[in-house]
């Protein structure tokens, strides 16, 4: 099932403050529930409308006699090219027109048709800007330190330059765990307060052994897909040091091939003209016409990180963390292939920010109609200018990729979605969790489970019985801010007399949905309304990891309060109506959705293991450990110590359930940080926190 798309077989249960499962025999019928939803996703092609309004402004503003007013057919595309020319000393050229600039797609010349020089992203008119800081505290040996030298100088860049038409977001990485702390934005507020939640962040990710980065590069490589759903051109500001994704530290050079044609690239290629070298590879792609010159085959790229950063449209820009430290060659690299470039500390890191802004102030956009070519491939571009001595960064890759989107919402999830966005504010208090297992293929399977402590339900009695309904609905959106996944439910509920209906509202109701996503960093929105004036409004971050299935993984960490026995033959029928129970050892583990833990009753940690394929005769060994750990002084709490769980390995199943009670007992009120690490005897290690509170 492709990304977006949702689970049509969604069942309620009459269970008395529940909706989660089918009735079974001999259950009480008298509350009964019903849902109805529909999604289908249609493909289409890229957008034209919207390639035509940003045309707008690029033609109003073109120069010269080699710009004549584009028109545009309802299926033409127009691929918008960002340049930063530059002089000596980086300066940046100005008073360039149309006619200076000349584009190379595959080798051949293109007609420049839009072209617009940059005034700043205050002045109306330009294109919209979109920033991403990126803070890696896996490559810097003290990654508290560092970030606090770059927060207030980082604080002032976003005060001064975020705004409508520069918009800006700010991640984490630390091992194994990206971290979109929040999406795109022009609200400083929003952003001064993400940046100063990164300290926190990075004590939440359980860290896992990454000797050769090739985790890392994983998750990189997730990040520049999520960022193609951004339109338009990116840059990212880089802040990274003494590690390399993909590849050994120690290797002093790669390979680059291209239809046999071997070419040697020093990792140190800042000290080089990024352009000249971008005009080198193009130069290598060009000759053996390829659709794309770095692939996941290739040494140079074993990930295809660079590939996707590149059909992403981003500029990377590292940034040195440490004064008079370079950043690491793998960085460069990245720099030199997307057409950014490295952006030296010395002892002003505010200078540095500003460098990179007034860069991109002085950049300019060209426009060209590429010519036909078969979905999916890619092609090289080249940007040339007719002045001696400049040297041009810019965009160097263009894929002819064919655009999907969901059905349009049906009219009941378009009025909730509007009524989420209205100035009106919810009025319906709930909590919400999202934690997601994989399937075979490698899609996440999202378990949502919502609490509402007190559904105000609009009751109305027919043939003597009390009805009720509850619109739900759930959108995840991309760093785009596109839906990537809808689902819409109306719960129908039904109750034999107003005493069990006033029953039912005095406590909290549980609510269940399955849904699969692809892997990437999302934000889940859900909706729900219980009457014509009662609703609300849940919003979280779901982040869904890379998945290989050739290393040891694992999935996010779901917290249960309640757990039950089920048969085998009720959990068939679920699995045959299209839901997964999560099962271990004959008890139906059921989600919380709270991270609010009683003493008093069960708590448990619900998790999968994902083991690669056997390698050898010899069996494999696999063990866990789950620690306890205050959140706020990251103190241990509680350790479990090394749990052998190689009787569960020997399974043959690739995918293992495991369910751990958690010392919620032992503990006082307050906010833990449960970390899981598990490893197997070929090396392999994977981790995952959740975070919860004890009353």
């Amino acid at each position: 099932m492709r990304s977006g798309e949702m689970w049509r077989t969604h069942s309620c249960v009459p269970r008395r403050h529940s909706c989660r499962r089918p009735v079974q025999r001999g259950e009480d019928t008298s509350r009964r529930v019903s849902t109805r939803h529909a999604l289908v996703r249609t493909p289409h092609y890229s957008r034209a409308a919207l390639l035509l309004l940003l045309c707008a402004p690029l033609l109003a503003q073109t120069g010269g006699p080699g710009t004549a007013p584009l028109k545009l057919k309802s299926e033409s595309r127009l691929v918008l090219v960002d340049a930063v020319v530059t002089a000596k000393k980086d300066a940046p050229v100005h008073g360039l027109t149309a006619t200076d600039f000349h584009i190379f797609e595959d080798g051949k010349q293109q007609t420049v048709t839009a072209f617009q020089a940059h005034a700043g992203p205050a002045t109306p008119g330009m294109p919209q800007q979109h920033f991403l800081l990126l803070f890696d505290g896996k490559s810097t040996d003290h990654p508290d330190d560092d970030l606090k030298s770059i927060q207030e100088p980082a604080a002032r860049f976003i005060a001064d330059n975020a705004g409508p038409n520069r918009l800006m977001s700010i991640a984490y990485y630390e091992f194994g765990c990206m971290t979109i702390a929040t999406q795109f934005t022009a609200d400083v507020g929003r952003l001064q307060r993400a940046l100063g939640t990164l300290p926190s962040l990075l004590r939440r990710c359980g860290k896992v052994s990454d000797p050769d980065g090739d985790l890392q590069a994983r998750y990189y490589t997730q990040l520049a897909k999520d960022l193609s759903h951004v339109p338009g051109h990116k840059v990212l500001a880089l802040f990274a040091a003494n590690a390399a994704p993909g590849a050994n530290p120690a290797r002093v050079a790669s390979t680059f091939a291209v239809e046999g044609i071997s070419r040697s690239i020093d990792p140190a290629i800042g000290s080089a003209d990024p352009s000249s070298r971008a005009s080198e590879l193009s130069d290598l792609a060009n000759a053996g016409n390829v659709p794309l010159p770095i692939d996941s085959s290739t040494r140079r790229d074993p990930f295809g990180m660079e590939a996707e950063f590149r059909k992403a449209d981003v500029a990377v820009y590292p940034v040195e963390v440490q004064i008079g430290a370079r950043s690491p060659g793998w960085a460069l690299k990245l720099a030199d292939a997307t057409g950014g470039r490295e952006l030296s500390r010395g002892n002003d890191v505010v200078a540095v920010f500003g460098l990179l802004a007034r860069e991109q102030n002085e950049a300019y956009t060209l426009g060209y109609v590429p010519q036909e070519s078969p979905e999916g491939s890619c092609h090289i571009l080249k940007v040339t200018v007719d002045r001696r001595d400049a040297k041009v960064r810019g965009r160097n890759l263009y894929c002819n990729v064919r655009e999907t989107s969901l059905a349009a919402a049906n009219p009941l999830e378009t009025e909730l979605e509007n009524l989420a966005a209205s100035a009106q504010a919810g009025n319906a208090a709930a909590s919400a969790s999202v934690p997601y297992f994989y399937e075979a293929n490698g899609v996440a399977r999202v378990n949502l489970a919502v609490e509402i402590p007190t559904p105000a339900l609009n009751p109305s009695e027919v043939n003597g019985k009390i009805h009720a309904e509850m619109d739900v609905l759930g959108l995840s959106y991309n760093l785009g801010d596109e839906v990537a996944a809808r689902f819409g439910d109306t719960l129908r509920f039904e109750f034999g007399s107003r005493q069990q209906f006033d029953d039912f509202v005095q406590h909290p109701f549980h609510y269940e949905r399955q849904f699969r996503i692809a892997s990437g960093n999302y934000r889940f929105k859900l909706i729900y309304r219980t009457a014509k004036d009662r609703f609300g409004v849940l919003e979280t971050p779901l982040a869904i990891g890379p998945f290989d299935a050739r290393r040891l993984s694992l999935s996010a960490i779901a917290l249960s309060r309640d757990a039950q026995p089920i048969s085998p033959e009720a959990a068939q029928e679920e699995i045959e109506a299209g839901k997964r129970p999560l099962i271990f050892r004959g008890e139906r583990i059921v989600v919380s959705g709270s991270d609010l833990l009683s003493k008093a009753g069960s708590a448990q940690a619900y998790f999968e293991i994902y083991q690669p394929p056997a390698s050898g005769a010899q069996p494999v060994r696999l063990s866990m450990r789950l620690r306890v750990l205050d959140a706020q002084t990251n103190g241990q709490k509680w350790d479990s110590g090394d749990i052998d769980l190689s009787a569960l390995a020997k399974s043959g199943n690739r995918a293992i359930p495991v369910a751990l009670k958690l010392p919620v007992a032992a503990l006082p009120p307050g906010i833990y940080r449960a970390e899981l690490t598990v490893k197997d005897s070929a090396g392999g290690q994977a981790a995952r926190s959740v975070q919860f509170r004890t009353e």
